[in-house]
């Protein structure tokens, strides 16, 4: 499993397309493909699409991912106190995401085995791809050096490059449609799970009292996740 950073992205965040994807939900949004095809007119390639990846979403959750952390950059200041704490908060949420996607392959890698239309080659690439998870959670989940958002940015788009990538590798192992629909549920639904997991990112950094930094005032501290 590659799980290195991002090579390049080729695309520019457009923020009307992704806040409408965030507002309305991905089911509503992509209701009519045109829409999508839309998005990428707009946006040119994306890492999805410049690697071929089999799910008809994942172009669309790419750029939620990237206009969720863009926003991220009106958070950051030059208060030290500040940067520590959003570190804090986006390495626990980094780390819930890491162990809620690690228990939840394990389950689906699992459930793969007793399924008498998923063939073996599909069935031993989900438990390779849980082996290698586990193998990085034995690394603490590489995490960036640097703890704070701007690191962060970036380790989430690795995250989700290497969740579609290798989902999409397992996929187009699937001989029957019924597999696929399986693949395809179970990496949507990680993905869900990333997005969210950045959503609540944002609200707790967004929620962090301003009159908090460089006070000295540490009474009351807000919660890191």
């Amino acid at each position: 499993m590659n799980c290195g950073k991002v090579d390049s992205l080729y695309f520019v965040p457009v923020v009307v397309c992704a806040a409408a994807l965030l507002q309305f939900g991905h089911a509503a949004y992509t209701a009519e493909r045109s829409k999508s095809s839309g998005l990428l007119s707009l946006v040119g390639e994306t890492m999805s699409s410049t690697n071929d990846v089999p799910f008809d979403w994942s172009s669309d959750y790419e750029v939620a991912v990237v206009y969720i952390t863009s926003m991220w950059s009106e958070l950051i200041s030059g208060d030290p106190e500040h940067s520590t704490l959003q570190g804090i908060i986006a390495k626990n949420g980094y780390l819930s995401y890491c162990v809620r996607f690690k228990m939840q392959l394990a389950a689906w890698a699992q459930s793969l085995q007793g399924k008498h239309y998923v063939s073996k080659a599909v069935k031993n690439a989900a438990s390779n791809w849980y082996r290698a998870v586990d193998t990085l959670s034995h690394d603490n989940w590489q995490l960036p050096k640097t703890l704070d958002l701007e690191s962060f940015k970036k380790q989430f788009m690795t995250t989700y490059k290497h969740l579609v990538l290798n989902g999409g590798e397992i996929y187009e192992e699937a001989v029957n449609e019924r597999t696929r629909r399986d693949v395809d549920g179970f990496t949507r639904r990680i993905a869900n799970v990333l997005i969210e997991t950045l959503r609540n990112i944002t609200n707790r950094c967004r929620s962090i009292p301003k009159t908090y930094y460089g006070t000295g005032n540490n009474e009351n501290p807000i919660s890191v996740y």
